[in-house]
């Protein structure tokens, strides 16, 4: 199971400056080691995956707030098929879409 560190000191860096470097890890960032295949994998993380970026986002936290609130005050449809989402939409087709 990897184990989070919660701040990568700077003499950590001086010995691994050069992965560091490619890695885009600086001083203060957080890292996940792995001992994998008998050696470390380190991955760079926020708080969270860097990889989710986009869901920590002020923007897509609206979106979700947003949804959220929707689905518990009932503003919800749902669809048995593609074509009566589409229908929904406007759209005639899943193939002959305008977004």
């Amino acid at each position: 199971m990897p184990e989070n560190i919660q701040q990568v000191q700077k003499r950590m860096l001086v010995s691994l400056a050069k992965i560091g470097k490619t890695l885009n890890i600086r001083e203060g960032d957080h890292v996940t080691l792995e001992i994998r295949d008998g050696g470390i994998f380190i991955k760079p993380v926020s708080w969270h995956d860097k990889s989710q970026e986009y869901f920590w986002s002020d923007k897509w936290q609206q979106k979700m707030k947003r949804s959220s609130e929707a689905i518990k005050e009932g503003k919800v449809k749902t669809f048995d098929n593609t074509d009566a989402l589409l229908k929904e939409l406007g759209e005639k087709d899943a193939d002959n879409h305008s977004n």
